[in-house]
């Protein structure tokens, strides 16, 4: 587990005079659970709009699997096997859960403009649907409205549609936020079975235990600066992370 599906490499964002992300490097090896945590407006979600093609960086470059990505547009980052879900859960809560993952499929199959004519709705690609939502436990759901569904399930939707995409890499920006004990328990032992099928995953958390107690390594920003990596334990003992989380005199809320 050392060798890098992801490098950032000196990558720095501005929005104008505000530099969001600042010099950043970090790695995200094959087969491992790498949080990014830090707290509100470290750079977080900036630096998932990188690694996703929604920002270009300002300086810097972004390497998947030994490819430059960032002069790529979201879509084309996507068919490298790039999938991502974001903090805000929005289904197209018209469409069933199945049809929503199928909308996801689509990446794969409108590739070229010949292809809208293509079924969206053929048996292989359900067929398709309904292996991924089987693996994120919604398989009984799968004609079900996905607005009717409570965010435990919204959650597990969203991971299906990026997963059905992400064959390599799957970004989760806050996936165990509002969830119950019993929820995210289920949803870390998700993670963990999508780690084991060889997905590398990156995530956002400010659950402190979620981040601690599931990855391998954890990358602490503040202010859009790297301030810290290692291993969760190392993490937990370093003083530049305690002062980021509550101030000098430990007064500051954690976010």
């Amino acid at each position: 587990m050392n060798q890098a599906l992801l490098s950032l490499n000196r990558v720095s964002k501005n929005f104008g005079g505000l530099k969001a992300l600042d010099d950043i490097n970090f790695e995200v090896h094959r087969g491992e659970i790498m949080g990014l945590i830090g707290p509100n407006g470290a750079g977080k979600t900036v630096c998932f709009n990188l690694i996703s093609g929604v920002y270009p960086p300002s300086s810097g470059e972004i390497i998947l699997n030994g490819r430059r990505t960032d002069n790529k547009a979201p879509h084309q980052i996507a068919h490298l096997g790039v999938g991502r879900t974001f903090q805000i859960v929005k289904p197209f809560a018209a469409l069933s859960v199945l049809e929503n993952v199928l909308v996801a499929r689509g990446i794969s199959q409108y590739r070229a403009f010949t292809g809208i004519w293509s079924p969206w709705k053929s048996r292989s690609e359900v067929r398709e649907g309904l292996k991924m939502l089987e693996r994120v436990g919604l398989a009984d759901l799968a004609h079900r409205r996905a607005g009717l569904l409570p965010l435990g399930n919204l959650r597990r939707l969203e991971i299906a549609r990026a997963l059905i995409v992400g064959s390599r890499l799957l970004l989760l920006d806050e996936s165990f936020s509002g969830l119950r004990h019993e929820e995210i328990s289920r949803l870390e032992a998700l993670i963990r079975s999508i780690r084991n099928d060889g997905i590398s995953v990156l995530l956002i958390e400010h659950n402190m235990r979620v981040a601690m107690g599931l990855c391998d390594r954890l990358v602490v920003l503040d202010h859009g600066r790297k301030i810290a990596e290692g291993a969760p334990d190392t993490i937990q003992q370093n003083e530049n992370v305690i002062e980021a989380y509550l101030g000098r005199k430990g007064g500051a809320d954690a976010a």
